[in-house]
């Protein structure tokens, strides 16, 4: 006996169904890792406009 959820054939499944988050929740939950990896891409683009002016 299976209690799978099934989805009717005729709809697309919403993202929550398909992935079991949506975009929303992985981005909060992330967040930290998120703003580091700006913090770093930054630091990354000043330093080689600085070494292109000099």
């Amino acid at each position: 006996m299976s209690f799978q959820l099934e989805i009717p054939k005729d709809q697309q499944p919403t993202p929550e169904q398909e992935w079991g988050f949506t975009i929303w929740e992985f981005i909060m939950g992330n967040l930290w890792y998120i703003i580091g990896i700006i913090v770093i891409l930054a630091i990354f683009f000043y330093a080689r406009s600085y070494m292109k002016k000099h």
